[in-house]
Order: C-alpha cells, then structure tokens, then sequence
C-alpha cells in the first residue's frame, strides 16, 4: 500500500541498485576503450566512436547516453568526456579487479552461501591486470620503502616476482629503479601474453622475463650463487596457496625456498585481515575497497590473515624480518595492508 512517503523511500533503497548498473557500465567503457577514445579524439559520433573501436553502434549510443546522464559523458555536436569521465580513468584499475574480475564471483554468491565445499570462480586475468595497476599506487610505494631499508645493507639485483598477474607491478618497480632486474612466475596464460606485450612496450626485454609456473616452483628456478642479490617477492599470492594448499605448504614454500638459496630474501605484502575493526565503519577507502575485498575472499579460493598470523609464521619458520612498511598514506591511510623483507636467521 502506498504512503505519501513510498517515493522517497523507493529512491533511497535502490541507490545501490543504481551503482551496481553504474559500476558495471564505468568497467566496460574503460576496458573496451571507449574513455580513452574520446580524449584522444572528442567530439566523435557514436557511429564513429564505435567504428574506431569495432563495436556494435546502436549500443555504443546506448552507453553514451547512460553515463550522460550519470555525469560521465558530454553530447554537444558530438560526443565526448566530462572533466568526471576525464578523472574516473585513473581510477580503472580498481574497476578492472573489483568489478571485471569478481563480477563472476559475486553472480555466484547465492550458490556458495547454499554449499560451503565450493569456491565462486573469478576472471583471474583481470584480476591479476587490476590488481597490478592499483599496485602501482599503494603496494609499489610499499616495496620502494622496503628496498630503501634494506639498500643500505646490500641491497637485491633481481626481483623474483612469484604469482606476478601480466607483470605490470613488476615493470614498474624496474622502471622506477633501473638498477634492478626481474623474474615474473605466473601460471595463467592470459597474463603471460598481456605481460609480454606490456614488457615490449617498455622496453624490458633485456631486463626481463616472464614464465608460466606457481609459485611453488620457486625452487626450481635454477638460481646461482645460493640466491645471493635474489629477493621473492610475493604479493598477495601467500593467501592464495594458503586456501588452496593449505597452511603447511605455506611454510614448506617460504622453508624450501631459504633451504634451496639461503642467501635470499622473501619479500610479502599482503593484507590485515581486520573486517570488524573501527576503521572499516569510518574510512571512506576502508568501506568502497576494502568491505568489498574482505567479502569476497571469503568466497573465492583466497584466504586472508592477520598481520599477527603471518607475524607468527614468519617467527615459527624462523626467519628474521629486516624491514616493515605500509602504503603511502596519500594513497591509502588505512593500515590494512602491509609489507615485511624476509631473511634466514644465521
């Protein structure tokens, strides 16, 4: 029955039924660049905009006008990006994760809340692609710092990056120090091949290499010198073999690979898996990345982890931790994500 209230009512509870559709449409313009065509060339028809990028006309208007009227997109005598649709760009990583790769998984929320013995599944390239581009903003900046802490005591030559996604992440740490070399071990395909391209483009051949494997094959590398100059990195791949191989083979990894080349260290970023702390009610990043990450590792086949946990292991194993660090603030004042430089104890 209705009130003189219903329409209010009706506008405020569907406000997110609203951002869902947003969400979605924001993801796909940007992944099947329709944004970055209209900076390079404002003021297209959608007839043209869509022929440039070989997509269905009728459909491209569609979306034009749907983020028209959600402030995205300007119509005048052709079409082209408000200065909103010109900013939301920098953020496509976390749409490319959150949005293109757990989409999937949260269609099957309802199936795995019924059986708790299966996983929603996820477009893992790109949630290894969004993942390294927002790496770029918060974990990069974290690895920085604990490279500068441990520079001052012979710093690494090379950068074993276990579980790397398309390598994006670990371009950029070579990028930013050109002192460095790098090794990318992933083992979806898909991310090999965009990793490649992307590694052409930079100009990294040299610097370099990309191979398909998991992160248990670390000790199969084939590295000298008892990994002297070598450091793993792994981030946010740990809570990934921690569900689907269990605890044990967590420790067996970090145990082997210092057994295989003692003279390594093992950097880990990953995350305090706090999902009832203050911060997750009051940080505006706590409530738009963070609920949303902790959600749907709980479905996925990812399992997160305290910093004390992981603290615990590291001291069981009986490995020495040379340097902590947190993301820039700037980028995220959480402190729900974190990162330690591992070594052998003598």
């Amino acid at each position: 029955m209705l009130d003189d209230d219903f329409e209010r009512r009706l506008i405020h509870n569907t406000q997110p039924v609203r951002y869902f559709f947003l969400a979605q449409a924001l993801h796909h313009a940007l992944h099947e660049g329709l944004f970055a065509a209209l900076v390079k060339e404002p003021g297209l028809s959608a007839e043209a905009l869509a022929e440039r990028l070989e997509l269905d006309a009728y459909r491209v208007g569609g979306l034009l006008r749907y983020l028209r009227n959600e402030g995205y997109t300007v119509l005048d005598d052709g079409w082209s990006l408000s200065s909103r649709g010109v900013e939301v760009q920098t953020f496509a990583p976390w749409y490319e994760m959150l949005v293109g790769g757990y989409a999937p998984s949260m269609d099957q929320l309802g199936d795995v809340l019924r059986d708790g013995s299966i996983y929603a599944s996820r477009n893992t390239t790109k949630v290894g692609e969004g993942s390294c581009g927002i790496g770029a903003y918060d974990a990069l900046p974290l690895v920085e710092k604990l490279l500068a802490q441990v520079e001052v005591d012979g710093g690494p030559e090379k950068i074993v990056d276990l579980g790397c996604g398309d390598g994006s992440f670990l371009m950029d740490l070579l990028v930013v120090k050109p002192g460095l070399r790098g090794l990318g071990v992933e083992p979806n395909a898909g991310s090999i091949t965009l990793g490649e391209r992307r590694r052409a483009d930079l100009g990294l051949d040299g610097r370099m290499e990309l191979v398909q494997g998991a992160a248990q094959d670390a000790t199969r590398l084939g590295l000298p010198d008892g990994g002297r100059g070598i450091c793993f990195m792994t981030a946010f791949v740990l809570q990934e073999v921690l569900q689907q191989e269990g605890q044990e083979v967590v420790e067996r990894l970090l145990a082997d690979t210092f057994e295989a080349y003692p003279e390594a260290r093992w950097m880990v970023v990953e995350m305090d898996h706090k999902p009832l702390a203050p911060v997750m009610g009051s940080h505006g990043l706590a409530l738009a990345f963070y609920n949303p990450y902790f959600l749907i590792h709980t479905v996925t086949e990812q399992r997160l982890q305290t910093r004390e946990w992981w603290d615990a292991l590291f001291e069981r194993l009986g490995l020495t931790v040379e340097a902590v660090a947190e993301p820039d603030p700037r980028a995220d004042s959480t402190g729900l994500q974190f990162g330690v430089v591992l070594s052998k104890k003598p």
